[in-house]
């Protein structure tokens, strides 16, 4: 169940360029996308730009703080989600060939239309830490792959999560109406292990393993499916889009 009665950090971020996240599960050929960033990335860019701009000190400081953190989606208005096949570089599995062949594969992007919303729960949060990621929000450009470019707008802090935020197939009760697409988003597993910061540290010897140090959710997504093509595929947001009636909850 989602506490509505917390208090929430949103953040605005203005989509700039085409977005892409392939799925955990697909294939180095079948690249399907998620059409959100997951908590995961969102966590490991925070401490990425905290590396930046504040060193080890800040960013282990900000792993601490948030590696709990529940954190919500709001999508775009709409979402346009482009089909395309590319050339890409794959292991060779004949062993007098080079190491990599060229070869096709699928893959898709998606356009947005509209803010996405980033929803950080600030429970159990030291005090002042809203205030340090705030300012590290500022320093964050992408997310994903990198190339999927957002510009931070803006941030404000509520006590009520409102309808339209992503809601987890974990949640006791959750208002799922008009969320017609799931998927899995993954996020920071193990969080009582002493070497997880070195884990997600790339330059590290130790390894995230999956399933464990990074776990998997199934979450409902509050889009519908508006029309499909051959080339593309578009989403509506109906909690977000003003051209869209008000969804009616049952």
């Amino acid at each position: 169940m989602i506490e509505r009665s917390q208090e929430w950090l949103v953040l605005e971020y203005l989509p700039t360029s085409l977005f892409s996240l392939k799925i955990s599960t697909a294939s180095n050929k079948g690249g399907k996308t998620l059409f959100v960033p997951t908590p995961y990335s969102i966590k490991l860019a925070f401490i990425d730009a905290a590396f930046r701009i504040g060193g080890e000190e800040l960013a282990k400081d900000i792993f601490n703080s948030i590696k709990r953190c529940d954190i919500r989606f709001s999508p775009s208005d709409r979402l346009y989600v482009l089909n395309t096949f590319i050339k890409i570089l794959d292991e060779s599995r004949e062993e007098t060939s080079d190491p990599y062949q060229s070869t096709i594969a699928y893959r898709e992007f998606c356009y947005f239309q509209g803010m996405l919303e980033i929803a950080l729960s600030l429970e159990n949060c030291s005090s002042g830490i809203q205030e340090k990621l705030t300012e590290i929000a500022a320093h964050i450009n992408y997310f994903g792959k990198r190339g999927g470019f957002f510009q931070y707008i803006k941030s404000r802090t509520i006590s009520d999560l409102p309808l339209g935020f992503t809601v987890k197939a974990t949640d006791i009760k959750g208002n799922i109406h008009d969320y017609e697409v799931v998927q899995p988003l993954d996020d920071l597993g193990e969080l009582n292990s002493k070497d997880l910061f070195d884990r997600i540290n790339t330059f590290s010897d130790k390894k995230i393993e999956r399933g464990k140090h990074r776990i998997f959710v199934l979450t409902y997504l509050p889009y519908k499916m508006e029309k499909s093509s051959t080339n593309y595929t578009a989403y509506v947001n109906p909690y977000r889009c003003k051209e869209c009636h008000s969804p009616t909850p049952p």
